[in-house]
């Protein structure tokens, strides 16, 4: 308090004023973390590793479905055998523990998909589908039309 021309004058805050802030101050936090929840639950669902690895395993695995001569679901439905046209080796895609992996004419290993749970091939005429379970319960499944050279 100081004293002006007028008489006294009073400066600073009242107890009022000070909850009201704090109030306010409150409101706005729990937004703030109800925004940044909201941003987190984003980013689980779109930009997961698994997403990401998954996307990219579809668009290489659609490669080796072109100039198929035939192709052979074998295993417990968990392998495909591809032969080309005009091409004598035979291509394998399997699942082996938690890895799919690709071999030519049932020899090497080159690993397309890592940390997966379960995988299963099922080929009706032309269609492929592949359904892969991930250790996290995400279940992702593609349809492929695989066109068949005959000779």
């Amino acid at each position: 308090m100081f004293y002006g021309r007028r008489g006294l004058i009073k400066n600073g805050y009242t107890l009022l004023d000070a909850l009201y802030h704090l109030v306010v101050f409150i409101l706005f936090s729990q937004l703030l973390i109800m925004v940044f929840i909201w941003i987190q639950k984003q980013n689980d669902t779109f930009l997961t590793d698994e997403q990401i690895k998954w996307e990219l395993f579809v668009n290489d695995f659609q490669s080796y479905l072109e100039n198929v001569k035939d192709i052979k679901v074998s295993g417990y439905d968990d392998k495909i055998e591809i032969t080309y046209f005009n091409v004598k080796d035979s291509v394998q895609i399997g699942q082996l523990r938690d890895v799919i992996r690709k071999q030519v004419d049932f020899a090497g290993n080159v690993q397309m998909l890592i940390g997966i749970q379960n995988l299963k091939f099922e080929l009706l005429e032309q269609m492929l589908s592949m359904t892969v379970k991930f250790p996290s319960g995400l279940v992702k499944e593609r349809t492929f039309f695989v066109q068949i050279h005959q000779e």
